[in-house]
């Protein structure tokens, strides 16, 4: 009878414990810099590439800020050092930056919660307003992952995804 409550005990204590098929990811696996290798954001059942399909940028984090800076990697370089206002209103619509401090929360299967209050942002629409990720490290490369956050260069809610790869 003692086997049967504590085989019991054990297969509940194994349903009760979350199961992700992989490790856990850390807040001392995602310090570093990062450089980007994918930008996509999904609106219902819309996928977009808000910088196009060829993006450059990193994402600097260290144990309390996150710094994020993405660019359309086609994009032309003005004709002169002064920007024409066509010219200007390209180069707001082709970059996302902003900046602020993290706190990581619960581990889930998509990997770790990073809540971020953006304090500096290129975009006001963003700047004041709370960037929430959950991350997955595997090696050399970090998935970010949002619940739904404000695209910068559309306006438009979005699951927004990016992968990265450690920078050297």
């Amino acid at each position: 009878m003692m086997r049967i409550v504590a085989a019991a005990a054990i297969s509940f204590a194994a349903m009760a414990a979350p199961s992700y098929g992989q490790q856990a990811t850390t807040k001392d696996q995602i310090v570093g810099s990062w450089k980007v290798l994918s930008l996509k954001a999904t609106t219902g059942n819309n996928v977009s590439y808000p910088l196009g399909d060829k993006v450059a940028g990193y994402v600097t984090i260290t144990s309390d800020r996150i710094w994020l800076l993405f660019v359309d990697a086609t994009r032309k370089a003005p004709a002169t050092p002064s920007l024409t206002e066509a010219e200007s209103i390209a180069a707001m619509k082709s970059h996302v930056s902003w900046t602020g401090k993290y706190v990581t929360g619960e581990q889930t299967a998509d990997g770790i919660k990073l809540t971020s209050r953006v304090d500096a942002a290129s975009s006001e629409a963003i700047n004041n307003t709370d960037r929430v990720y959950l991350i997955r490290a595997n090696g050399n490369r970090l998935f970010f992952k949002s619940p739904g956050v404000i695209v910068p260069m559309t306006g438009a809610t979005s699951v927004v995804e990016f992968e990265m790869v450690k920078a050297d």
